[in-house]
């Protein structure tokens, strides 16, 4: 008995369209102690961690009246790239008044660049302005996809 062309190509349409909504998933990881969650690719989700902002520019943060700073980290995947973790982005959470005193318009902005402003508050975002990793490797494929939401409103929620 002979099928037909629809029947034999259907499960492989229904697994193709599977897949392609897989690779849109996301979730979010915390941005604590700044009071926001960043919405990501799921499957990057695992090599991205955060930390404290360390060295002598927390006290920057610290003198500038920043309430709260994170670090985010990308650790590199599999395939044979032996590299260390880097800093992927930081994420700052000012009073809009220091935020905005801090800001000089003859400098690249001290505390990222301003992403959401809400109840008299300013999230900024510093993150890469050129891809960290090699783009034809697979690490420097997701940090290319990580770095087209940073500045993106969307791309945050509000923690209560």
């Amino acid at each position: 008995m002979k099928k037909s062309l629809c029947t034999l190509l259907a499960p492989i349409a229904a697994m193709l369209a599977l897949s392609a909504c897989a690779s849109h998933k996301t979730t979010e990881i915390s941005l604590e102690p700044v009071p926001y969650a960043m919405k990501v690719p799921a499957d990057i989700a695992p090599r991205l961690s955060t930390g404290p902002i360390e060295g002598p520019f927390r006290r920057d943060v610290d003198n500038a009246g920043g309430l709260a700073a994170t670090t985010v980290y990308f650790n590199p995947g599999p395939g044979g790239e032996r590299l260390p973790r880097t800093i992927f982005m930081t994420a700052y959470f000012f009073p809009a008044a220091e935020f905005d005193a801090a800001q000089n318009p003859n400098e690249p902005p001290s505390f990222g660049k301003e992403v959401l402003r809400s109840g008299g508050t300013v999230l900024g975002i510093a993150g890469p302005h050129d891809t960290i990793y090699d783009p034809a490797t697979p690490s420097g494929r997701d940090v290319v996809r990580l770095n087209k939401s940073i500045y993106e409103p969307q791309t945050y929620r509000r923690l209560p």
